[in-house]
């Protein structure tokens, strides 16, 4: 899914200004292109790649410092139009992401035999099913709900929350998944990915909609 970031949060917070940063940094190459298309470009780049930082990491100095990291690594030209390199540096920066994570929280990243049962109000992964439809979660990711998604992601285990931006924001599938978290953690099977998702899924829609009461309270 491509994050729309058209609409701004009422108030500035320190993603805000990371964000920014970030993409004057990238715009601030040797953007040769007439028009200033290349700067466009990497403006672009800079926000699709801190906007997808930001859901997994959470900190907006970390979220930043991936992004260049990762940019640099691959070499990459955010000012050219080059096919295919762009989805190749989100990938490369969740990869990196989920190392970060697990050595934040590298409890939650091992599955073993003694782990705590995962339990879900929905019996499904699919995110309409449980109420969450995809104008919806644009909303979340982009709109003037941004912020209670950020807040409801810092609250779960990280995990959980690598599981649900991977499955929600990158379309992977559950076996995608798991082989994306059995590199930083241990144990994951398509299964235990599935259920952890679900578990996601119930907590932010039981979290919508004591949001949606509150307000009409």
């Amino acid at each position: 899914m491509e994050l729309d970031a058209t609409v701004d949060l009422p108030k500035r917070t320190a993603e805000d200004t990371e964000r920014e940063r970030t993409q004057k940094n990238m715009a601030n190459q040797d953007c040769m292109e007439s028009g200033g298309a290349g700067a466009l470009r990497a403006e672009h780049t800079a926000l699709e790649l801190f906007q997808l930082a930001s859901l997994l990491v959470g900190e907006p100095q970390s979220a930043a410092r991936l992004v260049e990291e990762t940019v640099t690594s691959m070499e990459m030209d955010p000012c050219a139009a080059q096919p295919g390199m762009e989805q190749a540096a989100r990938e490369k920066l969740a990869a990196h992401a989920l190392l970060w994570m697990q050595q934040r929280d590298p409890e939650s990243f091992a599955v073993t035999a003694e782990s705590e049962p995962v339990t879900s109000c929905v019996e499904t992964d699919d995110m309409e099913a449980s109420g969450i439809t995809s104008e919806r979660l644009a909303q979340l990711l982009s709109g003037a709900q941004r912020q209670e998604l950020r807040t409801w992601l810092d609250g779960l285990p990280l995990a959980a929350r690598a599981i649900f931006v991977q499955r929600a924001v990158l379309g992977r599938d559950n076996r995608a998944t798991a082989e994306a978290m059995q590199a930083a953690g241990q144990g994951w099977t398509p299964d235990a990915v599935s259920l952890t998702f679900r578990s996601a899924l119930c907590s932010l829609a039981n979290q919508l909609a004591h949001s949606a009461a509150s307000a009409t309270a």
